[in-house]
């Protein structure tokens, strides 16, 4: 049933209701009903999970002793591999489109020189002249674009600023089906948080649980005091305002309480104007004056707002 649950790679038809509930590499490329509009496991995964599925696995979870939690109590051999695997853990991967530290050169095995490690150009070696156009057949050839890399290679597929463009990569792009699900890159670019009022709210016993049970499951936009106005304003008010932007960290929660988990994810606002507008919509939010509609839970100021940047995000067909 689990692996059933994931969608398969690669996919053969576009069907959101399965994992991961993340946009895909072709999200708003080529028409709605591609199979690349969400995200596959990747094949190797999809190979591991199947095993595990079908019993192919050595039962040793939970192990015999626990993890070492430092470098330092890992065996002096395993050290590289671990420091490989530290930082291979906190990258996002997919879904690229472009992407969010890294796009879809990483793909390609041209690009590598053994495992995880980057086939470099030679210092003082040029990169070759393409010429005026970059098809296909020069980009995957030896000794193109996807083969040695110098300095600035691997992150100029990106989007320029990729501030800008991370105001589009938003949840809730067919809000009929849901405001929230699919995402992009939730764990680097959130789409609703939990405020740190709300997160006050939720730990203070002395309150009525209801409203600490409202407060925790009031989830206001990421974007909120930068989202009015045209598409062209909002991108430049994220690159401008981004250091400023919220940050999700870790708090104590409730410990032993149904309601409540014991570490609890809070958006951090450092003292700013932005923080004053972002706390100002979310009183709004808490409290609206009418029913919000669909869009507007999805975290579009209006429909107006969400047709313009579906139209700049979704290619002509």
């Amino acid at each position: 049933m689990i692996l059933n649950s994931f969608r398969p790679s690669p996919p053969k038809v576009n069907e959101p209701r399965v994992w991961p509930w993340i946009y895909g590499d072709a999200f708003g490329s080529f028409s709605d009903a591609s199979p690349g509009n969400n995200l596959a496991l990747p094949s190797v995964q999809q190979a591991v999970l199947r095993r595990w599925a079908d019993g192919d696995f050595v039962n040793d979870w939970p192990p015999a002793t626990p993890p070492p939690m430092s470098l330092a109590k890992v065996p002096l051999a395993q050290q590289p591999a671990m420091l490989d695997k530290a930082a291979l853990h906190f990258c996002l991967a997919d879904a690229f489109h472009p992407g969010c530290e890294m796009t879809w050169p990483m793909r390609h095995a041209s690009l590598y020189e053994k495992p995880f490690r980057i086939r470099r150009r030679p210092p003082g070696q040029p990169e070759p002249d393409y010429g005026n156009s970059l098809n296909q057949q020069i980009a995957l050839e030896p000794g193109g674009p996807l083969y040695a890399q110098g300095p600035g290679d691997i992150s100029r597929w990106m989007a320029l600023p990729w501030q800008g463009d991370t105001a589009f990569c938003r949840s809730g792009y067919d809000p009929d089906y849901d405001p929230y699900l699919p995402t992009f890159w939730p764990a680097r670019v959130p789409n609703q948080v939990l405020t740190e009022e709300d997160y006050l709210t939720v730990i203070n016993t002395a309150l009525p649980r209801a409203a600490r049970i409202a407060a925790f499951n009031h989830r206001p936009d990421w974007l909120r005091a930068i989202m009015k106005g045209p598409a062209p304003t909002v991108m430049m008010r994220m690159i401008a305002q981004f250091g400023a932007m919220g940050i999700v960290e870790a708090r104590k929660g409730i410990a032993n309480d149904p309601d409540f988990p014991a570490v609890i994810f809070v958006e951090s606002l450092a003292a700013s104007p932005l923080k004053a507008a972002a706390m100002q919509v979310s009183r709004f939010l808490a409290a609206p004056q009418r029913p919000l509609s669909r869009t507007e839970l999805a975290g579009w100021e209006s429909e107006e707002q969400y047709e313009e940047f579906r139209r700049i995000r979704v290619r002509p067909r």
